[in-house]
Formats: structure tokens, sequence, C-alpha cells
């Protein structure tokens, strides 16, 4: 070995000897604040089994939820990032309610100049996210579903008239695919006001673009690494969140039927004409459609109004799908609770005339109740993110959390403790009726989050769900299959809990 290949070794062993150095310190830093922790490893702090995939986040923070019960809260490590992870309700309230404005960001990585589409009300904080959130939640009133209700019911019968075909061929149906195309096909209609026809033809390219959304290459995995754990640097080499594709594909569909519409003064009672009239300065009257210039002279641009409905499209489809497909699993499982939520549609089908109308879904408190419970078991977020915006000290104690830590609230550590949920593991749908919901412990139970920040969707969501179920318990009788893996296992990608080899019923018809 000559001099040259000597001094290449010692200097890297000398980097990695002082970032071995720089890590063990970094490691001690909730430990010298007196908040527990675990015990990271060099260089992946906790989140080794995420990061090499034998777990995923959902299940890993619940483990760490589990193992640390007692604790009022424990210091986490990503790298050498440092995260805050509260166990107690009484402080995640504070956190998501009290004290908001030191929380009132997500931590979530966003570059509006280069990355237009990662500029989302889900990412963005500050005045901006306010003014937003503002102008966007009369999309989600009462009256505005109502109007949409309409097009959520058609796609639920296309859904329920593929599964009929199906179901003559071979009774045994996988059904989370057959879900996603379903709220695919709701979301693109309202939120994009495209017919999207997935249920007619899976690889009709909006279902194409929203699989890869949601799929994970080891290059996408590699550019999340870079974005979370230096920014500035995903800044500088442009690094998008999503691929380059699915960006494009969305802005151009966005802005393509902003123009058609403009050009041929279409409106339709949708959320993209919600986000039309934003761009064109209009105030949103929820009550009529009557336009008023609006008093703060802000607008939307076009790449603006792609994100928003971007993540109309993001934060609905997968997570509503995922939450029907697991309610199906739970009422298959237990025939006595499907019996009983079809004999309370059966009834209030017939005091509306057999009409599946907005208020007839409104009239349905047992199915309340087994919605409520599939969103204790399985919520769509498992672990969802606040980031502290100015440093903030945990009421009772010495500790502090530093401007611009993350915080990490545990929703499925949550929702299945069972000193909130006894039984956890039991699918109880009891816990939710009149009598008993008023004793959940205030803030063990946050499937949409909660304070200012809660998912602005969920009543939308809901209704998709409703309809889902409603359709399907009505033409067919709901049994598990076989080849539904037991007992479910998630998949160790993602954050939405998903199940290993999918979930397979037998769907056998009703006569009528």
């Amino acid at each position: 070995m000559n001099e040259t290949s000597i001094q290449c070794l010692i200097c890297i062993g000398s980097i990695i000897a002082i970032l071995y150095a720089y890590f063990r310190h970094s490691f001690n830093y909730w430990k010298n604040m007196g908040v527990s922790q675990l015990n990271p490893t060099f260089p992946f702090g906790d989140m080794a089994d995420v990061i090499f995939r034998k777990k995923n986040m959902g299940d890993k923070i619940k483990e760490i939820y589990d193992r640390m019960k007692g604790e009022k809260y424990v210091g986490l490590y990503f790298f050498s990032r440092k995260a805050f992870l509260p166990l107690d309700p009484v402080l995640i309230k504070h956190i998501l309610s009290k004290d908001f404005h030191h929380f009132y960001d997500r931590g979530i990585y966003y570059d509006e100049e280069n990355d237009p589409l990662s500029a989302h009300l889900f990412s963005i904080a500050g005045p901006k996210w306010k003014h937003l959130r503002s102008k966007l939640t009369p999309a989600y009133s009462p009256n505005k579903l109502k109007f949409m209700f309409t097009t959520i019911l058609d796609c639920g019968h296309q859904m329920t008239d593929l599964l009929k075909v199906m179901a003559d061929k071979d009774s045994t149906i996988e059904i989370k695919e057959i879900l996603a195309r379903y709220t695919t096909d709701v979301i693109g209609s309202c939120a994009f006001g495209l017919e999207c026809n997935s249920m007619k033809n899976p690889e009709a390219e909006f279902r194409l673009m929203g699989k890869r959304a949601f799929t994970q290459t080891v290059g996408d995995v590699l550019k999340m690494v870079i974005i979370r754990s230096f920014p500035r640097l995903a800044k500088l080499f442009n690094f998008g969140v999503f691929s380059s594709p699915v960006t494009n594909f969305f802005q151009r569909v966005v802005r393509e039927t902003i123009e058609y519409r403009e050009n041929n003064n279409i409106t339709r009672k949708d959320f993209l004409h919600l986000l039309i009239q934003l761009k064109n300065n209009v105030n949103i009257d929820t009550d009529n459609i009557n336009k008023k210039q609006a008093s703060d002279g802000t607008s939307l641009t076009v790449e603006e109004a792609a994100a928003q409905a971007f993540i109309f499209f993001l934060a609905g489809f997968e997570t509503t799908s995922t939450t029907i497909s697991f309610a199906m699993f739970e009422i298959a499982s237990n025939q006595e609770i499907q019996e009983k939520v079809r004999e309370e549609m059966n009834n209030v089908l017939k005091k509306y005339h057999e009409d599946v109308s907005y208020d007839m879904l409104m009239d349905l408190p047992y199915l309340d109740t087994v919605i409520s419970e599939t969103l204790r078991k399985y919520p769509p977020a498992p672990v969802f993110l606040r980031k502290c915006t100015k440093t903030y000290r945990v009421p009772d104690s010495d500790v502090w959390i530093e401007k611009d830590l993350s915080v990490l609230i545990p929703a499925y550590g949550l929702h299945r403790d069972p000193e909130y949920f006894p039984e956890p593991d039991k699918f109880d749908p009891d816990r939710f009726n009149e009598e008993n919901k008023t004793k959940i412990w205030d803030y063990s139970y946050i499937p949409f989050g909660d304070g200012p920040r809660a998912c602005l969707g969920m009543r939308f969501s809901m209704i998709q769900i409703k309809i889902a179920l409603i359709l399907t318990l009505k033409e067919f009788n709901i049994t598990l299959s076989k080849k539904t893996i037991l007992p479910l296992q998630m998949e160790t990608k993602g954050i939405i809990l998903s199940p290993i080899g999918g979930l397979w019923f037998n769907f056998n018809h009703i006569k009528q």
C-alpha cells in the first residue's frame, strides 16, 4: 500500500471518528435535558427499523409508546435530529389546541419555487396557512357537500356495479384496489372536475398517477432522507417531494381544466370551482353562489390552486379507501355487527322511501359507531407531525422544546392503549354509542387530529365511507375469505396502515 492510499484511509477514518463523536454527543441531548430516551444507535438514532423497512412508522412509534408507558414524554432521534414524543393526552391537548401558537407548523418540507405542488394547505404554515385555511373551509361545509353528494353516490353505484360483475364470476374479491379506484373517481370528479372512469379502466392515467404518488422507489427513499435530514441541500439540488411525472400531470390537469372552464364559462359545484373563485379573488358565500369581490386583495395562482387540488386528492383517496377496507374487514369478521348495520340501514331507507340521500346518511347512529371504532383501531394517520415554532416549556416541568424541533403525535399508540380503551384489539362499536362516548378520555381518540389544524376534509371522507358501506351491504353479505392472512400484519413501507396480502372477502348476493 503506497503512501497516498494510507493517507486516504487515515482521512476517511478521521472523518468517521469525527462523525461518530458528533452523533454520540448529539445522542445525549434528551438525557441532559432530563427527558427519558431509548438507546439510539450510530448513525440512525432510534429509527433503524423504519429506515431499513423492518417496521412502518406507525408500528415503531406504537412500540415506543407501549415500552415507555408511564412517562409523560420521550425524546427520540432521527439520525442526529431530535424529536419530542408526548405520551400524555393532557400534554397532547396543550400541543394541538391550548398552546397551538407554539405548534402551528407541521414541519413538512415544501419548496414553493422549485416544487409548487408541495406548497399545499397540509404543509404550509404561518399567515399564509391561516389565510388559505379560512378560504378553503367553505368547500367542506354541509351545503357544499350536499352539492357534491350526487357525484359521490354515482361513483358508489359504479363501484357496486363492478362488484356485482366480479362476484358473478368469482365471489372472492380483494377489495383494496376496488375501493382505491372508487375514491380516485370521487376525488377526481369533485376536486378536478374530471370523469376518471378508473372503475371501468384501472389503467386510467389519473389512477396510475395516484398509484405513483404513493409508491416509493429506492431513489425516492434516498431523496426523502435528504429532504428530511438536509432540507437546505434538497432545495439546492431542486429535489421535489413527488416525482416529476406526478407533479407535471397534476399541474397540467388543473391548468387545462381551469382554462377550459373559464374560456367556456362553465360552472360546477365542486372543489375546483372554489379554487377558481379564489384565483379570481372572489369571496365564497357558502349559502348561495353570489360572487363578491374579496376585501383582502389576495388570490391564488394556478400553481397554488393545483397544490390545493392535489392535497385534496392525496389526503383523501388513500386514507378513505383504507378506512373503508378495514371497516369491511371488521364487518365481515363480526356477522352480528353486519346484521345490525344492515337492519338499521334498511329501516332508515324505508323512512326515506328507499332513497340514499345526504339526510339519510346523517340518520345512521349505529353505522357512525362502527366507523368510529374502525378509525380507532386503524387510524388513517397513525402518527402525525407538529413543529415547535416558538420555544416551549412543557407544563409542570423544567423541560423545554426548542424552536424548530419536531413533535410526533402517537395516534395509533393512544387508540390501542388499554388504559383508555379496554381490550383494545377487540372491535366494539358500542364504545362510541351515546352512553359511552362521553366517557372517552379527552384527546385519547384523534383519528383526524385536533385543534386548528385538524383534518379539514373529515365530513367529505365520512360521506364517501358511508356511501361505500351502505351500497355494498345493500347488495351483498360479506364474509372473510381464507385468502386474508390472519392475524393481520401491516406492510413495513409507507405511513398508512396496509395489511400484508390484502383484504379478501366473499361477496354473496342478497336476494331482494
